[in-house]
């Protein structure tokens, strides 16, 4: 059994003042499949409000189970002492105290013994699993680690929301302990190396922090604020936007052994693929974590989850193939961006996919050959027409995927931290080999400014996690990860299509986006215009112009679409 803190559990009862053990279970009781497990299901709750109370893990480190309570008991915005005759609930959730009240959905599930059936009959013995697709369940996961997170994002049905390194300073002081790693002779340096990282974050975080406030003191920031509200709103913002900046640099140092929190909502059908692959990976954390969302995602779909005993072929492949295809250790390499395939033709093909969608018959190869005899400028026109009317908010070129239908693939070099964002567009296929400091790391520009302390605070960080990683590795090659700090450089493998490609680069070009995946937006953007310069109406790509001047000056607006602003704050 790998080791938990359940420090968390302990600050809900310390938040959830007055309430007593007995009666903070009878109101989770309705909601979720258990008051204390660190990953479980929720139930009975309207979508929009599991995503209200998960959209706070974004800027709140607390526990799910805490918002809901302190929702219940009306202190959701601000934690109020109740006195001792102020009801514990609102009078409406009175019912949840009454041992008579029966749940609506009680009566449901006593009358569907003939559901039970079908399920079993086309599910269980027939393979039917397109009834598993339908079935959504919302999970939540506490103090999980950032290796959990990203073998989450790999299923590409996960919708989730994570804790932010942004918004939220991360407790360094309880890092994930690997079991395997605390019973071997790797004990000792593996703690100290966290303890080490843990250290660096927290010290490098106060410089950065003054070194912010030093360079933008709050009456200059103030005087470039549109609006005017009360001094005491204002330096809050000011206080919130030093921090978000500062942490943005700091998290270089944060390693995968940093603890999150997650919600997230996926179907029956991809759970339970997990549960059977997570039960054969490497990593105790990922084994533990499948029976907990085997036991809870099973009390909501008790008749879906069947096939989730460990699935032998996947675990050969989560485990290297026992290290049959072990090749050369990685080398180092700077960000950047190398095109691995693209399509020829590909602007003739976006048209003919185009024309094919938008006229009665015809097959691509007959719109094929009609695009290939149009000139350049008709090409393009038909371009222009497509996103003649596009607005800011209009995400997608074609309503449908014609566009999408034209492939690329590409590999970004860049940090494991801009990993962790560029990892979330779940629509593209993605490939990444283990994280290791053999690839050597970033140190963002901003550490250099702020002091020789900072840089060699920083430097340091980075010799003490690759010596563990070097050690620990030996045996234990998947568990060395978990010290690898967010600093370290790292590639990871895109393959899909154009209209998924534009809107990818919009969303991580956005000036108020870390400024490493920003830049990585950037180094795609330039690489692929190279080799298709028609996503801006060029016939050839204008060699020796600065690639703001190459996208400003466009011919053609409103297609392949970059946020080219800046922000005071952030740039």
């Amino acid at each position: 059994m790998f080791i938990k803190d359940f420090g968390i559990l302990n600050l809900m009862k310390r938040d959830t003042i007055n309430i007593t053990e007995k009666n903070r279970r009878l109101i989770l009781e309705p909601f979720v499949t258990s008051p204390d497990d660190t990953i479980y299901a929720i139930k009975n709750m309207p979508p929009e409000v599991f995503g209200a109370f998960g959209s706070y893990f974004s800027r709140n480190p607390l526990d799910f189970r805490v918002h809901l309570v302190k929702s219940i008991r009306g202190t959701i915005e601000r934690d109020v002492t109740e006195s001792e005759n102020k009801p514990l609930l609102p009078e409406s959730y009175h019912w949840l105290l009454n041992k008579d009240y029966r749940e609506p959905s009680d009566a449901i599930r006593e009358g569907i013994e003939q559901s039970q059936h079908f399920f079993r009959k086309w599910y269980g013995k027939y393979s039917h699993k397109s009834i598993a697709n339908t079935v959504w369940i919302p999970m939540v996961a506490n103090d999980v680690s950032q290796l959990f997170a990203r073998e989450l994002a790999y299923d590409q049905l996960a919708f989730f929301i994570e804790q932010s390194t942004r918004f939220v300073k991360m407790d360094v002081n309880n890092l994930f302990q690997d079991a395997d790693i605390i019973k071997s002779g790797y004990r000792g340096i593996y703690l100290s190396t966290l303890e080490t990282l843990a250290g660096a974050y927290l010290r490098l975080t106060d410089l950065a922090l003054e070194e912010n406030k030093r360079e933008l003191p709050f009456e200059k920031w103030r005087e470039m604020q549109k609006e005017n509200k009360w001094e005491k709103e204002m330096m809050a913002k000011y206080e919130r936007e030093m921090k978000g900046k500062t942490l943005d640099v700091t998290r270089f140092l944060l390693p995968q052994a940093t603890r999150t929190n997650i919600a997230w909502i996926l179907d029956a059908r991809s759970i339970e693929f997990d549960i059977a692959a997570w039960k054969g990976h490497p990593l105790q954390e990922l084994k533990e974590d499948a029976r907990l969302i085997e036991k809870h995602a099973g009390q909501i779909a008790p008749s879906l989850l069947k096939y989730t005993k460990r699935n032998e072929y996947y675990a050969d492949n989560l485990n290297g193939y026992l290290g049959h295809l072990r090749a050369e250790p990685g080398k180092g390499f700077e960000k950047g961006v190398d095109i691995i395939s693209c399509e020829e033709n590909a602007l003739e093909k976006a048209i003919a996919h185009i024309l094919k969608r938008h006229n009665c018959g015809g097959t691509f190869r007959q719109r094929f050959e009609e695009a290939q005899k149009m000139s350049f400028c008709e090409k393009i026109n038909v371009l222009e027409r497509v996103v003649m009317g596009r607005g800011e908010h209009d995400e997608w070129v074609e309503m449908d995927e014609e566009f999408d239908l034209v492939k690329i693939a590409f590999e970004i070099r860049t940090d494991v931290g801009a990993t962790r964002d560029w990892r979330r567009h779940q629509k593209w296929d993605r490939g990444e080999s283990l994280y290791s400091l053999d690839n050597g790391f970033h140190r963002p520009y901003m550490i250099d400014n702020i002091s020789e302390e900072a840089v060699s605070i920083f430097n340091n960080a980075m010799e003490v996690a690759y010596e563990a990683e070097t050690l620990i590795r030996r045996d234990f090659p998947y568990q060395a990860q978990y010290v690898i700090p967010m600093a370290a450089n790292h590639a990871i493998t895109f393959s899909g299509g154009l209209d998924q490609l534009q809107y990818m680069l919009w969303t991580r070009s956005t000036p108020q986006g870390n400024f490493s995946y920003r830049k990585d937006a950037f180094n795609v953007a330039e690489a692929v215009l190279k080799i298709h310069p028609w996503l801006l109406g060029y016939k050839n790509y204008p060699e020796g112009r600065k690639f703001e001047d190459v996208y400003n000056n466009a011919p053609l607006k409103n297609l392949f679409r970059l946020q080219m602003g800046e922000t005071k704050l952030h740039e």
